[in-house]
């Protein structure tokens, strides 16, 4: 029979409380919550400070853009932005977030994307920080900088409800715009506030990009509003995704120096952190009850040797929380609750992931549904199968697609996973799925079981085959490797694949270092990976095994 939908702990708290964003920041104004753009400030600026100069930005878009009109951003962890963003949806404005230019994309190429992104949204007007507005000077948008509206305008009666859009650059398919209304996002902000339950004196600390939705809405909209009195005037220190992609190690220190309660990432920066752990001094993570892990799959290896590394520094195995979202539900649909421990189950037999000695790596619980969340997957009880959801914080509408739902009001996630005594398991995204001798095989499985002298870690991307079967693209480890050196690799990954996971490989292509597509936030854009191998395009060398 089909699994039965799993809700929340209060299936009817989000219907019941739905309250717009606005006015969840409104109220949080009159607290005493804080937000440190770290980079840029000394120290901690009280929220309601941010609220008031947000007005002066509210009057200054009105007046460019017109109240209830439509603004594109690039949003960036800087003060500015964070001010523009909030005036804009004070103007009754729809903001647009566009992403960050990905890793080894062109200047024109970015431009390209973002006049596309602006066109499907109806936004004319792009905000952008002044370090990015010279990539988009030959756009035919308006291009003005964050701090240009801090200028503010003349008085206005604001009209319009407000929206967000979230364009993303994706792993997989075409980006899709998608609209939520600010009642959407409203609801989760809530849900993420109620999981985590904030007390006084909790402090956040991100390092992800706001162009992001888990940066976004997990920690900025969500701190911001659980700064509010009853929640405990919390305080929410912002980093700089450049500070971490330098230098991984700077985010426990800050945590640490800070004395964060509540910080997130996805499984890639907790295996960076393990892997510097021995480099990055002095911690204190005592303090740390919540680390947050989702935006990609998370892995048991990943989470057990995080707890072991950072133990001496005070850090508890209970404070790591995985989670899954997606940002057609706004962000957060599960989550593994503070104080909870995070579990595995094996994986059913006809999805057993690879891993090295020939064991099958466990699923990985993404917890239960947040409040008002209802998930189902529909297979029959313990298999695998679509993972489907219903929620207050769904999208309103599509932008450049179609938006379907099932008759009883379902949107159908493209993900497919295990929910097991009421807590969601996934495997990872269905049309990823790599069939090899009858096998199901995930890249992200892959790529973390493979390991050779020859790859620059952490830049392995496992694809299909242009002819069919599993391909691995990857960077080298040394950029003065000749070219009969690399198709020697290229054998020789070829043996460990096969060693570590049992897999045969169809192909195994080089490319420079530094070029794998990646989005901002450190996703493979497997899509790009697959038409570059396809197109024998960039490679530094490749062979094909057949």
């Amino acid at each position: 029979m089909t699994v039965q939908p799993v809700a929340g702990p209060r299936p009817d708290a989000g219907r019941q409380r739905a309250i717009s964003l606005l006015d969840l920041l409104d109220d949080a104004a009159t607290g005493r919550g804080t937000v440190h753009f770290i980079a840029d400030e000394p120290e901690p600026t009280r929220f309601s400070e941010l609220w008031d100069a947000s007005e002066q930005a509210a009057r200054w878009i009105a007046a460019k853009v017109g109240a209830g009109g439509v603004v594109a951003a690039v949003l960036t962890n800087t003060r500015p932005c964070v001010t523009a963003l909030l005036g804009a949806w004070r103007a009754g404005c729809t903001v647009a977030s566009l992403p960050l230019p990905a890793r080894g994309m062109l200047t024109q190429v970015y431009a390209g994307q973002i006049t596309r992104f602006c066109a499907a949204a109806g936004a004319p007007t792009l905000l952008a920080d002044p370090d990015h507005a010279p990539l988009l000077a030959d756009t035919p948008l308006l291009v003005h900088t964050f701090d240009e509206t801090m200028s503010g305008g003349p008085p206005s009666s604001f009209e319009g409800e407000g929206a967000l859009v979230q364009f993303t650059s994706g792993s997989v398919g075409t980006p899709k715009g998608i609209h939520l209304s600010l009642d959407a996002v409203g609801a989760n902000v809530l849900a993420i506030v109620a999981a985590l339950d904030p007390v006084a004196g909790d402090g956040l600390c991100s390092w992800l990009p706001l162009s992001h939705d888990m940066g976004l809405i997990g920690q900025l909209l969500s701190p911001l509003a659980a700064g509010a009195p009853q929640f405990g005037h919390v305080r929410l220190t912002l980093m700089k995704p450049d500070t971490f992609m330098a230098n991984p190690r700077s985010w426990l220190r800050t945590c640490s120096q800070t004395g964060a309660t509540i910080t997130l990432g996805p499984n890639f920066a907790l295996e960076l952190a393990v892997r510097t752990s021995r480099r990055i001094g002095s911690l204190d993570l005592s303090r740390l009850r919540a680390i947050i892990v989702g935006s990609e799959s998370v892995r048991a290896d990943t989470l057990e040797r995080f707890a072991d590394a950072f133990a001496p520094a005070g850090f508890r195995p209970l404070s790591l929380c995985p989670g899954y979202g997606l940002a057609e539900a706004t962000v957060a649909v599960t989550i593994v609750r503070p104080h909870e421990s995070w579990r595995s189950i094996p994986r059913p037999a006809d999805h057993a992931a690879p891993a090295p000695g020939g064991e099958s790596r466990p699923l990985v619980s993404t917890g239960s549904p947040v409040d008002g969340v209802e998930v189902r997957v529909t297979a029959p009880d313990g298999r695998v199968g679509p993972i489907e959801l219903r929620s207050p914080s769904l999208l309103s509408r599509y932008i450049g697609a179609d938006l379907g739902l099932t008759e009883d009001g379902y949107f159908v996630t493209g993900d497919i996973g295990v929910m097991h005594d009421g807590e969601l398991f996934v495997l990872g995204r269905g049309d990823e799925a790599i069939v090899v001798a009858g096998r199901n095989l995930y890249p992200d499985d892959i790529e973390s079981a493979v390991h050779h002298e020859s790859i620059r870690r952490g830049c392995i991307a496992a694809v299909a085959a242009p002819d069919g079967g599993l391909a691995i693209v990857v960077e080298p480890s040394a950029s003065s490797m000749s070219r009969s050196e690399l198709e020697t690799a290229c054998r020789g990954i070829r043996t460990a694949v096969a060693s570590q996971t049992g897999c045969p490989l169809a192909t195994v292509a080089f490319v420079p270092r530094g070029s794998l597509p990646k989005t901002p936030s450190g996703k493979l854009r497997r899509l790009a990976i697959s038409r570059s191998l396809a197109a024998d395009d960039g490679l530094l060398a490749r062979v094909n095994f057949g």
